[in-house]
């Protein structure tokens, strides 16, 4: 009960981290206009730290101080903004002043939220702050890494002369970078002097941007974070535990836990907790989705073949690309990591491999392998999902396999519609599944005797189950800190330019279509973010606040009616043409303003619903 108790009350404090953070970085851009308000003179007639309702208030000259109920930022309240036109302007009201006075007063909100980070960033990088390393943890077969031959354990130093300090970065720098092909300054595992790679980055729709296909490094120490009330904390697994095996085998035990969990299979995880080793069962939850859409619980067979880099083990393996893996030393391939089962276990002797190969099947034969030449072999052919055929992997569980469908069967109908590739089973099952209605499905089917068979099915469609353990590998960090408080100003100063940069980028990328608007996220994605980082410490949430703050004075800097920036381009016409803009223009724009910035709201919003809700 303590132990829930106390986690309540950290849980709890990080929210209140994230809110009064938030709140920070607005109320910094209303105190900008405030002090800026000030020293031109101009009466600030309500200054509110926060939203909503008035908590406590006193008054002061002119000004009215107030804390309110929500505190997420604050307003500023300035002499004259709401003067009906036509009426002289008191000395101390914004329109009396010159355009000079309130382009400074506009921009003020902008310029403090770059003089905040320009005064937190350093500071922070003196001391230390938390980032995953620039380290490629793996990479995405096929993929432009794998391609370029970045190996695990490869650090990224730079990327088109660029500096890297972190992986996130890294993967900015890639995202939003225009050339087609990128140079990476990087340090091979072993390796004792740099080396120069030239990638191609391929724009991936699901995520809406450019990449090369890495993933980040795993905490080499081993350590694994557990949710709360999930299938390995109900086990006895505890966040900080440190895994030595998983089945038994103390090779490579994080990859073999990841397969095992990507195929809703039970774990055996060997832990190491207080100089101590135990033994855990865990048995996965499945759990739907919040759509609970129906499906037959299968998935692509992973055995499509995309690439394959010259060398000896391809030469001896016969394989060709887009060959389909069919059966390695006898065993089904269907799934990540069969292929590497069958290599393991025909160890020392020679093998078959089946494959499909323009529409017809082949047999190779391959003379024994030893270890290095399976462990190269490993490195280089390169198996994904077959999105282009029909064939599948069945769940355990899931109604296909209860129905009888078996790993390596390929799918011919469904219903009343034929099927000839894996999106086209996904849209059948999605037109035609009825919750507690059968649908009739054909086969086929590869018998012993090597002929096909063709059996018709009957699968009830059911909701969409997927395991869920519980249970992460940590990814690596390391505390960055600047040789000298010099060098942490010159890097602040440099990061901060870097953020305004990354933001126009952004904001190109969206246009030209090299960035998915629907990587956009509002005030739910920054919360997420903002918890996160809350959860990896007080250095780690100023450092996301700092960027916040930059994203939020270029967003205010955008020639948008009602943002800062719609204001300093009226302001900007009224000095060119020596008169201020017609009411009627400003108000009308006024209007289309207000609409796109709440249409902006709304989508983002949208985006972020559409996060949680997938």
């Amino acid at each position: 009960m303590t132990q829930f108790s106390l986690m309540d009350f950290t849980e709890l404090g990080r929210y209140l981290q994230v809110a009064l953070g938030i709140g920070l970085v607005i109320f910094v851009h209303e105190f900008g206009h405030f002090i800026a308000a000030r020293m031109c003179g101009v009466r600030v007639e309500l200054f509110s730290l926060g939203f909503g309702p008035k908590l406590l208030g006193w008054t002061r000259g002119a000004t009215t101080y107030q804390l309110a109920l929500i505190p997420l930022g604050g307003f500023v309240k300035m002499a004259g903004e709401e003067t009906v036109p036509g009426g002289a302007p008191l000395p101390d009201e914004l329109p009396a002043k010159s355009v000079g006075q309130r382009f400074f007063i506009y921009s003020g909100g902008v310029l403090m939220n770059v003089v905040f980070a320009l005064l937190v960033f350093p500071p922070l990088l003196f001391f230390g702050v938390p980032f995953p390393e620039p380290m490629v943890g793996g990479t995405e077969p096929g993929g432009p890494a794998w391609k370029a031959g970045l190996e695990p354990g490869t650090r990224i130093l730079a990327v088109d002369d660029e500096s890297v300090i972190s992986f996130d970065q890294f993967q900015s720098e890639v995202a939003l970078s225009g050339n087609e092909e990128l140079e990476l300054k990087v340090r091979a595992p072993g390796a004792t002097a740099d080396s120069l790679v030239r990638v191609r980055p391929e724009y991936v729709k699901e995520i809406g941007l450019r990449s090369i296909g890495v993933n980040p490094g795993l905490d080499p120490s081993g350590l694994v974070d557990v949710a709360p009330t999930s299938a390995a904390f109900e086990a006895g697994l505890r966040s900080g535990d440190r895994i030595t095996t998983v089945d038994g085998s103390s090779e490579n035990p994080r990859k073999r836990m990841a397969r095992l969990q990507r195929r809703g299979a039970p774990l055996l995880i060997g832990i190491l907790r207080d100089d101590a080793t135990q033994q855990f069962k865990v048995e996965p939850k499945f759990v739907g989705n919040k759509k609970q859409d129906l499906g037959f619980g299968i998935e692509p067979a992973f055995d499509f073949v995309p690439e394959l880099r010259a060398g000896d083990p391809v030469s001896r393996l016969g394989l060709h690309r887009e060959d389909r893996l069919l059966f390695v030393d006898g065993k089904t391939i269907v799934r990540e990591g069969d292929f590497e089962d069958a290599l393991n276990q025909s160890l020392g002797r020679p093998f078959e491999i089946i494959v499909l190969r323009d529409g017809g099947e082949q047999k190779l034969a391959v003379a024994a392998f030893d270890s290095a030449l399976i462990a190269q072999a490993l490195r280089d052919v390169a198996i994904k999902p077959d999105l282009e055929g029909t064939r599948v992997a069945t769940q355990p569980t899931g109604p296909a396999a209860k129905a009888g469908l078996q790993d390596g069967d390929s799918i011919a109908r469904v219903g009343d519609r034929p099927v000839a590739r894996w999106s086209e089973i996904q849209a059948a099952i999605k037109a035609q599944a009825r919750a507690n209605e059968s649908l009739a499905v054909s086969v086929q089917r590869r018998g012993t005797d090597g002929r096909s068979e063709y059996p018709d099915l009957s699968v009830t469609p059911a909701a969409l189950m997927r395991p869920d353990y519980g249970i992460t590998s940590g990814v690596a960090t390391y505390i960055y800190r600047a040789e000298s408080f010099g060098e942490a100003v010159r890097m602040g100063t440099r990061y901060s330019w870097k953020f305004l940069v990354d933001s126009w980028n952004t904001l190109r990328g969206i246009f030209v279509g090299s960035v998915s608007e629907d990587s956009l996220g509002g005030i739910i994605l920054i919360s997420q973010v903002s918890y996160a980082f809350a959860s990896m410490g007080i250095a780690k949430l100023l450092f996301f606040l700092c960027m916040l703050s930059l994203n939020l004075a270029f967003l205010n800097v955008l020639p948008i009616p009602v943002l800062d920036g719609g204001h300093l381009f009226f302001l900007l016409i009224e000095k060119i043409k020596g008169s201020p803009v017609n009411e009627r223009v400003l108000g009308y724009s006024q209007m289309v303003g207000l609409v796109l910035i709440l249409g902006l709201v709304v989508f983002v919003t949208f985006n972020d619903l559409r996060r949680f809700w997938e």
